[in-house]
């Protein structure tokens, strides 16, 4: 008896235990259900899915762990994370996924997801990361989405709504989650003014970007609250008053940027006196302060920021007074911008001063401008020495004297403009040693004698002003020879001879003689020369002339240049990003090359690309008009070759190339490249292609 009541105990227990565990199954079940009932909605919404992702993966049997962009817990098995980032996804945005309530990560970026942005998102409690940058979202964030909703968020670690087109104000709960560690609501038409307590409930915050917005009022003090703060981007809004200068407590602050706001300077100061305070930023290593009605000195402290500065652009901030003397202390300045500010006051308009001469400290400086200030004196010869130097612009300004006879040869700057100076002289020989020099500009200054025959060295020049000078003698006969050369004006100088005849650019010649009827003679016979090729060559004016110039292209720009990157604007796609035409807002047709971030090597693969194309310049390969850099997006902007690619060429069409179609090699150029690119040419095979293996291998 005793066994068998044993016995019956036991069987009670297994019971229980498996009506327990039935239990555990059924509520299992229930909620994969329900995650998979929400994801099959969210699905629903899709009405455009161009690689047909969802439309093969989201079907196939199994479990839907295993979809594309799906991530699950590991012992449940429900949806942790959704991550359909980059895929040309059109649709609205499902109310169901606010059902997936394991949801610690939601990536939707960088697709054309429209519509409002759903209240049901503030239901995912656990929700950590939610990214849904470039997209059409629109419409406020929903007065119902706080503090119910999105307050409630509270394990918020990331939120980013960047590049969308919502309005209305920020609510102000969203500055209340103290685990955000990155808020993004840049490049919306966002308005109101943030609340004077913000900072005081975002201690853990790294990143804030709420730049090409509509925000207004004064940057809060309580900003220094958020020590962890790396990034701060409040750049094209409309900010006003002074700049804290608390912001110097954040002591890990790397970037920031306050560029075209309406912020002044702080009242009774001479001196901008929150760079004095931001100098205790030893990470800073981007400061961008353009574009704001500061009307104040640059400090001396200056010098003090940490060697850490890489970027300084203040330009068109009415700054004041001479260049700091100890400026070169800035040994890893890359990038000084100082252009479009004048010195204001002081007696009889007096010039602010010279160069200092320890601007030749910056030996990694990479971009120079200053053009449109009032600098005096002349050239330092130490600028002659940064070698890494490749923008330089001191147009605009009342600088003399000559150019320095020791000035040396800097074989990576690609464009000089001196333009409307005072400076005179002969044109120093050592130009032509220049070996990347695209664009050079002494034009409106005192230059005087002949043109150096080393310009003709400069086989890479495409634009040379030389205008309202001094210059004497005849006019060369090498310039015929510079292939790339498109704009030429030697106009307003003493220079005589014949014109070449050989030209295929535009030039534009006005040869003083000391009668007026000969000048008369020599205009007709210009323009019955120039007669037929008129309307090609003043087109060729108009649409060179734009492009010599180091265009700053924004997101915004080439968002919309690009149909906001629209598949159907693709040109190609290669193995770290797609390229993309575009259309400038002057009517400039471009190929926009964006970079798939999500790819491992893709910074340092555009790094490097930089680097590589702002070295090399060579008649067969595409010039590099910008770039565009920010957090979220890696793009360079590239000139447009309307006839395709060499692989269109080479596989989708019916018939052969002709060997040497026009094509020249340069004896500096990689022989084994060009050999394999000529055996695709006669084959029309890949290297890859299996008929290249055994004794036909190309390795």
């Amino acid at each position: 008896m005793l066994i068998m009541k044993r016995f019956y105990t036991a069987m009670s227990l297994v019971a229980v235990l498996l009506y327990m565990a039935s239990l555990s199954l059924a509520t299992t079940s229930s909620s994969n259900f329900t995650d998979l009932s929400a994801l099959l909605a969210f699905k629903s919404e899709i009405k455009t899915d161009p690689n047909n992702v969802l439309g093969s993966n989201w079907t196939q049997p199994g479990s839907f762990c295993n979809w594309v962009g799906v991530s699950c817990s590991r012992r449940r098995q429900r949806v942790t994370a959704l991550n359909l980032t980059g895929m040309g996804l059109q649709g609205t945005i499902s109310p169901y996924v606010g059902k997936l309530s394991f949801l610690v990560m939601l990536d939707l970026s960088n697709n054309s997801f429209h519509g409002h942005l759903i209240p049901e998102i503030g239901h995912l409690r656990r929700l950590r990361v939610l990214i849904l940058y470039l997209n059409l979202l629109e419409g406020v964030i929903p007065a119902s989405f706080i503090p119910d909703e999105i307050g409630n968020l509270h394990n918020s670690e990331g939120i980013v709504l960047e590049a969308n087109n919502l309005n209305g104000t920020i609510p102000s709960s969203i500055f209340n989650i103290s685990s955000l560690r990155v808020l993004a609501l840049g490049t919306n038409s966002l308005s109101g003014t943030l609340p004077s307590t913000f900072g005081l409930q975002l201690p853990n915050l790294r990143k804030l970007y709420l730049s090409l917005n509509q925000i207004s009022g004064s940057i809060p003090s309580y900003l220094s609250n958020c020590s962890m703060l790396t990034l701060l981007e409040l750049s094209y809004n409309q900010f006003i008053g002074p700049v804290p200068t608390c912001l110097g407590y954040l002591e890990n602050l790397q970037i920031l940027n306050l560029r075209e706001n309406q912020l002044e300077n702080q009242p009774g100061s001479l001196e901008l006196s929150f760079l004095i305070d931001l100098t205790r930023c030893r990470a800073l290593e981007i400061l961008v302060i353009s574009k704001n009605p500061f009307s104040s000195l640059l400090p001396d402290s200056v010098r003090n920021f940490s060697s850490s500065l890489q970027r300084f652009s203040a330009d068109s901030c009415n700054i004041k007074g001479p260049i700091p003397k100890r400026i070169g202390d800035l040994r890893n300045l890359n990038k000084l911008t100082l252009s479009d500010n004048r010195e204001m006051a002081l007696q009889k308009n007096n010039l602010s001063g010279p160069i200092p001469s320890c601007i030749g400290n910056l030996f990694n400086l990479q971009i120079m401008f200053m053009s449109s200030n009032q600098l005096s004196s002349s050239i330092p010869s130490s600028l002659w020495s940064l070698e890494n130097l490749l923008f330089l612009n001191l147009s605009s300004n009342s600088l003399e004297g000559n150019l320095h006879a020791n000035m040396r040869a800097l074989k990576m700057l690609q464009s000089i403009d001196l333009s409307g100076n005072r400076i005179s002289g002969k044109i120093p020989t050592v130009l032509g040693d220049f070996q990347s020099l695209s664009v050079l500009n002494l034009s409106k200054n005192s230059f005087s004698g002949a043109i150096p025959e080393q310009l003709g060295d400069l086989i890479t020049l495409d634009y040379l002003d030389l205008s309202h000078n001094n210059l004497s003698r005849e006019i060369p006969k090498y310039l015929v020879a510079l292939s790339h050369l498109h704009y030429l004006n030697l106009s307003f100088n003493k220079l005589s001879g014949e014109i070449p005849r050989q030209a295929k650019f535009l030039m534009k010649f006005i040869l003083p003689l000391f009668a007026f009827t000969s000048i008369l003679i020599v205009v007709i016979l210009i323009m019955m020369r120039c007669q037929k090729n008129n309307v090609k060559t003043h087109n060729t004016i108009l649409d060179v002339v734009p492009t010599v110039e180091h265009r700053l292209i924004s997101y915004q720009e080439l968002r919309h240049a690009t149909n906001d990157f629209s598949e159907a604007n693709i040109l190609g796609v290669g193995s770290f990003g797609s390229v993309f035409k575009g259309i400038l807002s002057k009517g400039t047709l471009v190929a926009v090359k964006v970079l798939n971030l999500q790819l491992e090597g893709a910074f340092k693969s555009f790094d490097a690309e930089c680097k590589v194309l702002a070295r090399v310049r060579h008649r067969n390969l595409v010039k590099v008009i910008s770039s565009c850099s920010n957090p979220e997006l890696r793009a360079l902007v590239l000139q447009y070759m309307p006839n395709g690619s060499l692989e269109k060429w080479l596989y989708s069409f019916n018939y052969y190339l002709k060997y040497g179609l026009e094509g020249r090699v340069s004896t500096k150029g990689d022989i084994y490249s060009y050999g394999i690119m000529l055996l695709e040419m006669l084959t029309r095979k890949k290297p890859i292609d299996d008929i290249f293996v055994g004794e036909m291998s190309l390795r």
